[in-house]
């Protein structure tokens, strides 16, 4: 802290003295804000299906299941794919979804499966298996959010420019070509 500094920042400037990392978690927490009304309304649709799909795959609809851990597996695994779901949905341009993105997701939601179902194995790797198709899911999400940060937020406030693109993945939703004028 400098002298003219009090405990929120530096009062000289206006700006408070944020560490990098918990800047970008602000920014990443102003793009979910920014999500238009659409996409939060695909987010939560998604999530209830999500939770449908988990909850049928696995026979705990039915009862079975592996008790609270696998309800508790299903439901974080459920938001975490409305939110990826939701992060498809009007995209900005320079952030398109690609079936690229679909690959982790998909992972994710299948060893969440296998996790919260009830089958004869050790329950310590059904919630290590259940532990690492979240951590697979987030990061899926933390990625998606942080390439719309990129392009809509940047560095201070202005669109980054050089943001990576993959070259070999097709777009998950492809527009219809321009006639030219």
């Amino acid at each position: 802290m400098t002298s003219n500094s009090g405990p929120t920042g530096n009062v000289g400037t206006g700006t408070p003295d944020i560490p990098e990392n918990r800047g970008r978690a602000r920014q990443l927490a102003q793009v979910l804000r920014n999500w238009s009304r659409a996409r939060v309304i695909a987010t939560i649709v998604a999530a209830g299906l999500a939770a449908l799909f988990l909850l049928g795959a696995n026979g705990m609809i039915a009862g079975a299941g592996t008790g609270w851990t696998g309800y508790a597996l299903v439901g974080a695994a459920s938001i975490l794919a409305g939110f990826l779901a939701g992060s498809y949905v009007n995209t900005p341009i320079g952030a398109a979804a690609t079936l690229c993105d679909l690959r982790w997701p998909v992972l994710g939601l299948f060893g969440a499966v296998w996790a919260s179902s009830a089958r004869e194995a050790v329950p310590s790797v059904q919630v290590a298996a259940g532990l690492l198709s979240l951590a697979v899911m987030a990061w899926a999400l933390h990625g998606r959010l942080e390439l719309e940060r990129k392009v809509t937020l940047g560095r201070s406030g202005s669109p980054e420019s050089g943001v990576d693109v993959c070259a070999d993945c097709r777009p998950l939703f492809p527009t219809k070509p321009r006639p030219q004028d």
